[in-house]
């Protein structure tokens, strides 16, 4: 009977030492496996994308591409940036990301409403933009000379060097009226009905008339039937 349970122990024991070794074979090589080769991440930045590419052959990486509008200073589809840093310790064939700049360069478009032709040239200057097609508006409310609207929208991206194309304010439409028949009236409200459409009387003489009371309109120039605006030269003589 003990030598019979001696056996079983010793099978047991056998058992167990060879499932410990199995274990810890499999345990080795998974972990060589998982492991792998490690390398130092190379240097990619400043590089352009085909010196990058093989570069990374070279060494035995592979590049992840990221591409952006990152930087101004450096030149398209050149890396500016990498992830991981160069000099890290990495395993052979993982990605390394790569910020790149894109082909074509893109700048955000600038709000140029509110400001007047002259202003926006430099901002357009400024932001890497041209100007394009200048069109001329009629605008009760808006300055002569301000933009009212831009071809692109503010903070659009596009490409750098675009022309904007603009929409500029004449101010207030020069609207014409007919001359009305001021003889006989009262000055103050003439001049005062004047103003308020926009036009200006430029000369007021008083003269001398016998039987009118003081500020009424005797004579007038241009005479009532003739078309004015603002540009005209309006003259009248009133009663002293």
């Amino acid at each position: 009977m003990k030598k019979k349970l001696l056996f079983i122990l010793k099978i047991f024991g056998f058992v167990f030492l060879y499932s410990v070794i199995f274990i810890a074979s499999v345990f080795f090589t998974m972990s060589i496996l998982i492991k792998g080769k490690e390398i130092k991440a190379p240097n990619f930045t400043g590089k352009t994308l085909d010196e990058s590419y093989k570069l990374a052959s070279q060494k035995g990486v592979r590049l992840k591409k990221i591409a952006g509008n990152y930087n101004k200073n450096y030149k398209p589809l050149t890396v500016i940036d990498q992830f991981p840093c160069s000099g890290v310790n990495i395993k052979e064939k993982s990605f390394v990301k790569v910020f790149v700049n894109s082909e074509i360069s893109e700048v955000i478009v600038p709000d140029l409403t509110g400001y007047t032709l002259k202003k926006c040239k430099s901002l357009l200057k400024e932001n890497d933009l041209r100007k394009g097609y200048v069109s001329y508006i009629d605008a009760d409310y808006v300055p002569v000379d301000f933009i009212i609207a831009q071809s692109y929208s503010p903070e659009t991206r596009i490409p750098e060097a675009s022309k904007v194309d603009l929409l500029v304010s004449k101010g207030r439409k020069n609207r014409s009226y007919i001359m009305p028949d001021l003889i006989g009236r009262q000055v103050e409200k003439v001049v005062f009905f004047f103003e308020r459409k926009g036009l200006r009387i430029s000369k007021i003489t008083q003269v001398l008339y016998h039987g009118l009371e003081p500020g009424i309109i005797i004579k007038q120039f241009p005479s009532s039937g003739f078309r004015i605006n603002s540009k005209n030269l309006i003259s009248i003589q009133v009663s002293e």
